[in-house]
């Protein structure tokens, strides 16, 4: 059962398991890509819009500082206290050149310009000129006086309108020049209502994001609605001093992916902060996804798994019991007809196994007996041959006699002394080395030759390494004899026989090809045929099937020594076409030794 539950669990689990965590990984991943890129987007946007509403300080500088004109008569007005006519005109015009832009941009509170005078004078946006003893926003004044290095700098302050009105204000300094002076002379102070900005940073972000602009001191001057949970102050010391521009920061329970932006001009710092619960609400759900997945996967595998392994345990029973009831005697059940399982197949084969026992055994013993008889034919041959090779001595001496020297009778005679010799030195089923049987098998080309006036050629394929391994007797001479009686003889012209002997990865492959007259398709399988009976007995044969027989004799015995020796995988293999000729293939299992 835990063998089973594990077998079945892993390939169930794994999947889900992998396919899971990658998803949350990768998703996770794009997603983190994704929204850095956004709030990176997002700050660079609110960068660019911030700088376009403090350029009005840059408008404000040249038409106060550059114009010579106009920043003449303003020095003259706020150094004097009594003015005349045309100072009076002249008045009206600044103090509308400084009204104007508050009036048309709805985020500027009020504009101050000044210059050192005495009087300590100033032209306003709201009250026109005033002594700044008696105007109700002095703060400003005071940030100038402290000399601020900076040429221009940004500060989040408080102004106090009549004592009853406290507005919240972000204002903009810039100092006025006068030409060839390094030392500043005045400045122009742009206040810039917060909340327009803060609003406007609303609708660029979710509900959850929150954005804060901070200026080089490390004061907030915007902010839009921190997120629930953020209420602690983080350290923004910590924030810019850093060289990440994403980072993770921990305030009260929740953590926050914080995205940082400076602004080289002003030397503003724009923050974006959202909690990382937002950010990764779908990898989130990916993993308690996946965490059902495993539980139902778990649920369905084990019962999965029992119902398997009782059908498992109800086979091996009945399996066992066919085995018991063979050993004690008793009837085989029937057979399973149709094969739904691996045990089906296998009671199957067990109880068909027990019925073919005695059946392999009884062509085990005719194969056995097949042998024995060969043998026995073989060696009952030899009588006759012995007196055969005695007399084709005499005769061979005879002939040298008369001619006083060798000629091709006594050639031919000699040649086919050697193949007696070579056939009758032990039983045809005996092995002998390959290098032998080609030797033998060459004496045998070599009779034919004299005898068809070198009607045809043999060409010898053999790979060196090969002739040192074992091959049955007289393998390659009836193979050849075929190719020269039944090819090479019948076609007009010179012929050719080739033997290749190569080495497979178990086996040696034997071809004896020849371009001879070849084999119609039926004539083929008429041969195939003849070659696949038991024996050559004529009972039930044709006089026709009779002379085919014969005639084949030479590769009816191969085929069937190298069957009964080797088994069916290793009979002829005939392949011929009409006009092209013959190719005959043996093959002889390197591991196998008699």
């Amino acid at each position: 059962m835990f063998r089973n539950l594990v077998f079945f669990l892993i390939p169930l689990l794994v999947p889900i398991l992998i396919l899971g965590s990658l998803s949350i990984l990768i998703t996770q991943h794009y997603v983190k890509e994704d929204i850095n890129q956004k709030n990176m987007r997002l700050l660079m946007q609110t960068r660019d819009n911030l700088e376009l509403i403090l350029n009005e300080i840059d408008t404000l500088t040249l038409t106060f500082q550059t114009s010579n004109s106009i920043a003449v008569r303003l020095k003259e007005i706020l150094n004097t206290q009594t003015f005349t006519y045309d100072q009076t005109t002249a008045l009206d015009l600044l103090s509308n050149f400084a009204s104007a832009p508050a009036y048309a941009r709805p985020y500027i509170d009020s504009i101050y310009v000044y210059y050192n005078n005495p009087f300590n004078k100033s032209l306003t946006s709201t009250e026109g000129l005033v002594t700044l003893d008696k105007f109700y926003d002095r703060g400003w004044y005071d940030s100038y006086l402290k000399g601020n290095t900076a040429d221009s700098w940004l500060e989040q302050r408080s102004i106090n309108r009549y004592g009853i009105q406290n507005k919240r204000v972000v204002s903009v300094y810039r100092k006025l020049y006068t030409a060839g002076s390094s030392k500043a002379s005045g400045i122009i102070v742009l206040n810039i209502l917060p909340e327009y900005i803060e609003n406007m940073l609303g609708e660029l972000v979710s509900k959850e994001q929150s954005v804060i602009i901070a200026n080089n001191s490390l004061q907030v001057l915007f902010q839009t609605k921190m997120p629930d949970g953020s209420s602690e102050q983080f350290d923004l010391q910590k924030i810019i001093s850093s060289s990440d521009q994403v980072s993770s920061v921990r305030m009260g329970n929740q953590t926050f992916t914080l995205t940082h932006l400076q602004s080289g001009i002003q030397k503003l710092h724009y923050i974006s902060l959202i909690p990382q619960g937002v950010l990764y609400q779908i990898p989130i759900q990916l993993s308690q996804i996946t965490i059902a997945l495993l539980i139902i996967s778990l649920l369905i595998g084990v019962a999965i798994t029992y119902w398997f392994t009782r059908k498992n345990y109800n086979n091996l029973k009945n399996i066992v019991t066919i085995i018991k009831s063979v050993e004690q005697g008793k009837p085989l059940p029937v057979a399973p007809v149709k094969v739904i399982d691996e045990y089906g197949y296998i009671l199957q084969n067990i109880i068909k196994a027990f019925i073919e026992q005695s059946f392999l055994k009884v062509q085990l013993s005719e194969r056995s007996y097949r042998l024995r008889y060969m043998e026995m034919l073989a060696l009952q041959s030899q009588i006759n041959p012995h007196f055969l090779y005695n007399t084709l001595e005499i005769i061979y001496w005879k002939t040298v006699a008369i001619s006083g020297r060798p000629n091709e009778a006594s050639t031919m005679i000699e040649h086919l002394g050697d193949i007696l010799k070579y056939a009758l030195s032990s039983p045809q089923n005996k092995m002998v080395i390959l290098q032998k049987e080609l030797q033998h098998t060459q004496i045998y080309v070599e009779i034919q030759k004299i005898r068809y006036k070198d009607k045809f050629e043999v060409i010898w394929e053999v790979e060196g390494n090969l002739q040192r391994y074992f091959v049955p007797k007289l393998l390659l001479q009836p193979l050849i004899e075929n190719s020269i009686y039944h090819g090479v003889r019948e076609k007009p012209g010179k012929c050719c026989i080739k033997v290749s002997i190569r080495r497979l990865p178990s086996m040696i492959s034997i071809h004896v090809i020849d371009n001879g007259v070849g084999m119609s398709s039926e004539r083929l399988h008429e041969v195939i045929s003849l070659m696949a009976r038991d024996d050559f007995t004529n009972q039930g044969t044709t006089v026709e099937s009779a002379k085919d027989i014969s005639g084949n004799i030479g590769l009816y015995n191969t085929n069937k020594r190298l069957v009964l020796s080797y088994g069916e995988l290793f009979k002829l293999r005939i392949v011929s076409k009409p006009g092209w000729g013959t190719s005959v293939q043996i093959r002889i299992p390197i591991d196998v030794s008699f």
